[in-house]
């Protein structure tokens, strides 16, 4: 008989490894979410960027036009997701992985470029 989901023995151990250090977590989960508050802010001041809420490690935001902006930060060496033209509903929209509070700031500084 199998699990549903197999783990092997080495993700098993990291696992177990990982979760024996939960402060380590839980101090990563604190940054996420403070980091995240402040990439949300910036992407509310960016004329004509509507960012819907999240309590991920990721912001998804519509922009005007995502294919121009996700052209543009990428010209700026910045990497983001486009899910513009996977469905309907997520027209224009990018989403933003939370980075470190320097990566967030170019990030927001690079979308106001391309976005404008």
């Amino acid at each position: 008989m199998r699990l549903p989901y197999n783990v092997n023995v080495l993700t098993a151990a990291a696992a177990e490894l990982v979760l024996s250090r939960r402060e380590v977590l839980e101090d990563q989960t604190r940054r996420i979410v403070r980091d995240r508050a402040v990439l949300e802010a910036g992407l509310d001041a960016i004329p004509g960027v509507r960012r819907f809420p999240s309590a991920a490690n990721f912001v998804l935001a519509r922009v005007p036009d995502a294919p121009r902006a996700f052209e543009g930060l990428k010209a700026r060496g910045i990497l983001v997701r486009t899910l513009h033209g996977s469905h309907p509903l997520l027209a224009h929209c990018l989403r933003f992985t939370v980075g470190t509070p320097d990566e967030n700031a170019s990030l927001l500084a690079a979308l106001a470029q391309a976005n404008g």
